[in-house]
């Protein structure tokens, strides 16, 4: 399977990479991994060695800024120095790192998803083009925790209680259809939480194709790109937007 994975560095400056991760390759390894598992980390590591030299809380996840899912496919920042591993989280922390994805999503499902709470918005893009903003916190939840559940002012304590605390926030867009009739949206977040596109899709009526664990459409592969990251320089503190299809 390694053969399939190859190196496509975007964006290269003496602090950081830009690069695009393919789908289907994890992020970095879990804490307990074999350190000889194939992830963008190690992938990137070979060529650039600096990249486990910087690191946070978790030293396993090297100067990777941010991470995605195994099967999405796209943008992901990785510090270089450990210098620019601080400056950048500390923009993450600022709300100054935005990400853009494109999802995919076939079919409308009507029915809640179990443990779902109900959904703000009667139909939230029957304006096509009209940017809406889908906001809650989140909980582990099902076997082993693998799932995440979206949990609002309006949930209970107890719900509330499971929960970090901190309130994430997508801002989605209809943007058309696709060739193959697939309804098109474009979701920008800052501060993100786990499966969080995904789920807060999935809460509005719209899992994403290839995602069933939320219930989507089968698909080949998971509707889910990161195509666009912005932030302030680490150095010259200057905009930096980076872009791909």
């Amino acid at each position: 399977m390694e053969k399939d994975f190859t190196l496509s560095v975007v964006h290269e400056d003496p602090a950081f990479l830009v690069v695009d991760k393919q789908a289907l390759l994890p992020t970095v390894p879990l804490k307990d991994d074999d350190p000889g598992k194939l992830t963008l980390l190690s992938l990137v590591s070979r060529q650039y060695p600096e990249v486990l030299e910087a690191y946070g809380q978790n030293t396993w996840e090297g100067g990777v800024l941010h991470r995605l899912d195994t099967a999405t496919s796209g943008l992901v920042v990785i510090a270089r120095t450990q210098q620019a591993y601080q400056e950048l989280k500390h923009v993450q922390k600022s709300d100054l790192f935005w990400k853009e994805y494109i999802a995919l999503s076939s079919a409308h499902r009507d029915t809640p998803l179990p443990g779902f709470p109900q959904f703000p918005y009667s139909d939230p893009y029957a304006c096509g083009g009209k940017e809406v903003t889908i906001g809650s916190l989140f909980r582990r939840y099902g076997e082993n925790r693998k799932e995440v559940r979206p949990v609002t002012l309006d949930s209970s304590k107890q719900l509330r209680d499971k929960t970090s605390g901190a309130w994430y926030l997508t801002k989605v867009c209809f943007s058309g259809k696709t060739e193959n009739g697939a309804n098109q949206f474009t979701c920008r977040l800052s501060s993100g939480f786990r499966h969080q596109v995904r789920v807060h899709l999935a809460w509005s009526g719209w899992p994403l194709d290839g995602d069933l664990v939320y219930q989507g459409k089968e698909a080949a592969n998971l509707g889910l790109r990161a195509v666009a990251v912005r932030f302030l320089h680490p150095t010259t503190q200057e905009q930096i937007e980076i872009r791909i299809q």
